[in-house]
């Protein structure tokens, strides 16, 4: 009879352990192809990246051992994700929460991007986009006044989605507007709003009168003072 005892607890616990080892081989499909929350901006397409680098082995090995913020690390290497988010959900299924970087300005010289945050990077087609752009190479410390403008643009109601094109000479900032047939020497980047400030107001008045086809460039280089450049 004890005999006989032994051999059905032998079978439920090998039952237990098949089930058990069938279950923990389902968790792990389940992590392993999970669900990828995508916020995409519209320049780059990281999804089948994503889903290509998760399905391989490195991956897949941290994956199955619950190291996510490995993964999370590998997968940041992607210049152009700015937030990546790897977790298991309550039906013990992986997410992956993704968030493209969202650029504001195309560097022509070298086919990138570049980002808030001073991110640059590479631009994968030949796709034409409204950006403004960025003409020739960037120097140390050139991206900061970039930023520095655009932000300053962006935040002016009269001037956003106005800046066609932004380029250094010997140290000047010169800009280039939309529907403004000059150029316009902003000078450094500093008292940005008070420059704006006059070249609004000279926008708006000879822009209405046809008259800024007489002038060549707008210099704002000199404290409070707007000297435009016949051609």
């Amino acid at each position: 009879m004890s005999s006989l005892i032994k051999m059905l607890v032998l079978v439920i616990l090998f039952i237990s352990s098949t089930l058990f080892s069938s279950f923990i081989d389902n968790n792990n499909g389940l992590e392993k192809y999970g669900n990828i929350n995508y916020t995409n901006t519209g320049y780059f397409n990281n999804k089948k990246v994503v889903d290509s680098l998760i399905r391989g082995k490195d991956l897949s090995d941290l994956i199955n051992t619950n190291e996510f913020q490995k993964v999370e690390n590998e997968l940041e290497k992607i210049k152009s994700i700015k937030n990546v988010d790897v977790y298991l959900n309550s039906y013990l299924e992986l997410e992956i929460d993704i968030i493209d970087r969202l650029p504001i300005a195309f560097l022509r010289e070298s086919n990138s991007y570049l980002d808030f945050s001073g991110v640059i990077i590479e631009k994968n087609d030949s796709v034409y986009d409204s950006l403004p752009q960025i003409k020739g190479v960037l120097r140390e410390g050139e991206v900061y006044k970039i930023l520095k403008v655009i932000s300053v643009l962006d935040k002016d109601k009269f001037f956003q989605n106005k800046l066609e094109s932004l380029r250094f000479e010997e140290g000047d900032i010169y800009l280039n507007i939309k529907n403004f047939d000059l150029d316009i020497r902003l000078g450094n980047e500093f008292q940005l709003k008070n420059k704006l400030k006059m070249l609004k107001g000279f926008y708006m008045y000879q822009f209405n009168n046809s008259i800024n086809k007489k002038y060549k460039q707008i210099d704002l280089v000199y404290n409070n003072r707007l000297i435009a450049i016949k051609k």
